[in-house]
């Protein structure tokens, strides 16, 4: 399918087969660029990035989920993209936490070089599974498991009404380490910030009330991204699609320069929001929206 885009007085051949993903492209000197297509992305990355900076998450919990409904499987192509999102949502919800003195620094930094050292093995494993469908799979259980925790610790708050926060929360660096390990893994495993494990693990096992917990999980998110976004580009010459075929690296530029303007502007509004407004409707919602997310991922009604 052969269309021109107009940009004012730039016009803009596309080729576009139907039947490969967003911005894969025939001829090298040719970027290819459907105006609806790339609508529908930008607003992809603007709910990824609302919520991730809402719930300090990095945004790819959504949006890979998303991108798969869109434009059909290829985890490994919205993995990269998305470690380049999850930095942009990361770099616009920051400044508000530390506005707003959330973040637990010295839990911070101490959980940083265990999830630094973690998320290229968390890659590694991804690239070993047998078909990338698997990581679909597997990002399948994650959601459903994120939206059971989350209905379980508002059902725990609704009994417990009048519980309050600890006072004290825990630092120490085997917490540390924990909360480090498992957020840098399953970055690298599923392409994500990690936040989605480190949140309700900050909270519960360290004690953290929910916005510190949120505020923490976006600082880390950020350098365990960029980490993850360079050893999944370097990399990325040995994935596939499902079908067996190469992902060009310009393939995975392309959809992250696509995601990252909405991801932006949501990731400050969600920021924003953290500190503003009560969490409850919200954190519902966001439950329902990962069950939803987790069916389609598991490949039910697809």
């Amino acid at each position: 399918m052969d269309q021109c885009l107009h940009l004012g007085n730039v016009s803009i051949r596309a080729w576009i087969p139907t039947n490969l993903p967003l911005f894969l492209y025939r001829r090298t000197r040719e970027h290819t660029l459907d105006s609806s297509t790339l609508v529908i992305t930008m607003l992809i990355g603007a709910a990824g990035g609302f919520l991730g900076g809402l719930f300090g998450i990095g945004g790819g919990t959504v949006i890979i989920p998303l991108l798969t409904m869109a434009q059909g499987s290829n985890p490994h192509l919205y993995e990269a993209a998305s470690f380049v999102i999850s930095a942009v949502v990361s770099m616009g919800s920051i400044p508000r936490h530390i506005r707003a003195h959330a973040i637990q620094w010295t839990f911070a930094f101490r959980s940083l070089p265990f999830s630094l050292a973690t998320v290229g093995g968390g890659i590694a494993l991804g690239l070993a599974l047998p078909n990338p469908v698997w990581l679909e799979r597997i990002f399948a259980v994650f959601l459903a498991y994120v939206a059971g925790a989350e209905v379980i610790r508002r059902l725990r708050r609704h009994r417990s009404p009048g519980n309050r926060s600890p006072q004290n929360p825990r630092t120490s660096w085997p917490c540390a380490g924990i909360i480090g390990t498992a957020m840098g893994t399953l970055s690298g495993l599923l392409g994500i910030g990690g936040g989605m494990i480190a949140v309700p693990l900050m909270h519960a096992v360290n004690r953290f009330n929910i916005r510190a917990a949120i505020a923490t999980s976006a600082f880390l998110v950020l350098p365990t991204v960029i980490v993850g976004a360079i050893v999944k580009y370097a990399t990325l010459e040995y994935a596939t699609t499902p079908e067996g075929a190469a992902i060009p690296f310009a393939s995975a530029i392309w959809l992250a320069l696509a995601l990252a303007p909405g991801a932006f502007i949501g990731a400050n509004l969600g920021s924003m929001l953290v500190h503003k407004v009560p969490m409850k409707h919200l954190s519902i919602g966001f439950a329902v929206l990962c069950a939803l997310l987790a069916i389609r991922m598991a490949g039910f009604g697809s």
